[in-house]
């Protein structure tokens, strides 16, 4: 087997950690891009590592030799400095430019949210340049999307909120550990001009909103409780906290797009199925509790989610 040489940008993260732990594991030469100040120490001793300035362009074009695959899981703060993997690959022998994405795309009024904008705005600027491109587009995170309350799951209050037809639309799920395997199966050795100018979708599991409501009811043994919000409400919503600069953009325009069906449209029809991998179930996740913690998240950002949410 002939393994892709692979530069990886972004390790420390809740879904970039696991990724990266994978890829190692694969036993593709992996290579550890880090920005200064950020700690490398975790990694195991035999992954080279580097620490770059992207605001250095001859420093990041020097750790870009020798690389087949450029993967960024910058996370949202990092999403903007990646217009330095654009600038800098066109200098280089890469083959191949993964941008952060692991979302789904949203439509044209959906990109006025600011990280869907920006990550979109970054994989123009990559084609623009003429570099081979591939995203890689999984929906929603199991554990932030029915456990955090960001897609109107309250998975242990036993609340649930359906917004437009989310109800009867379904959303699509993968789970941390499905993400990471994935990630190895497509890049450790697959030849980059296979996976060129490909947005690729993964895909765990799928469920509606009565299906998630069906299964918090085995898990608690009661009826949850179910809040109804309009396609306007999350729209109108979504507009208020652009203006005041709010996190929840983002969660009021996921909603929306899981009640009007564009979430599933959002990850496109090129799936990528990884072999050997035994998928969870929907029962499994919420009513035998193999649903896993998501990052830890600030508290008074949690409460401030729950309560201007579930109203």
């Amino acid at each position: 087997m002939s393994y892709n040489r692979i530069a990886v940008y972004g390790h420390r993260g809740w879904a970039s950690s696991a990724i990266v732990n994978a890829l190692i594991s694969s036993g593709a030469p992996v290579k550890v891009l880090y920005r200064p100040g950020s700690d490398a120490s975790g990694l195991p001793e035999s992954v080279p590592r580097v620490e770059v300035d992207l605001d250095n362009q001859e420093q990041l074009v020097t750790a870009l030799q020798d690389v087949d695959i450029v993967i960024s899981l910058a996370g949202r703060e990092g999403v903007p400095k990646q217009h330095a993997f654009v600038k800098a690959i066109p200098k280089t022998n890469v083959k191949l430019f993964v941008p952060s994405d692991l979302g789904f795309r949203p439509d044209e009024k959906g990109l006025r949210i600011p990280v869907p904008k920006t990550k979109d705005e970054v994989e123009k600027a990559a084609k623009a340049a003429g570099i081979p491109t591939t995203v890689v587009l999984v929906g929603c995170f199991a554990e932030s999307g029915l456990a955090t309350g960001l897609l109107g799951v309250d998975y242990a209050g036993n609340r649930i909120i359906f917004t437009g037809d989310s109800a009867n639309q379904q959303l699509n799920i993968c789970t941390r550990k499905y993400v990471a395997a994935a990630y190895a199966s497509i890049f450790a050795s697959t030849p980059p001009a296979q996976l060129a100018g490909r947005a690729i979708g993964l895909s765990e599991l799928r469920a509606t909103g009565y299906e998630i409501a069906a299964a918090l009811k085995k898990k608690h043994g009661a009826e949850p409780q179910i809040l109804r919000h309009s396609l306007e409400k999350a729209d109108n919503e979504a507009d208020k906290c652009i203006a005041t600069g709010s996190l929840f953009s983002l969660h009021w325009d996921c909603r929306k797009a899981w009640g009007n069906g564009n979430f599933i449209k959002g990850v496109g029809e090129d799936f990528w199925e990884v072999k050997g991998y035994r998928k969870l179930t929907l029962d499994e996740l919420l009513v035998d509790g193999k649903l896993e913690p998501y990052r830890d998240l600030p508290h008074a950002l949690v409460a401030q989610l729950f309560a201007t949410t579930f109203t």
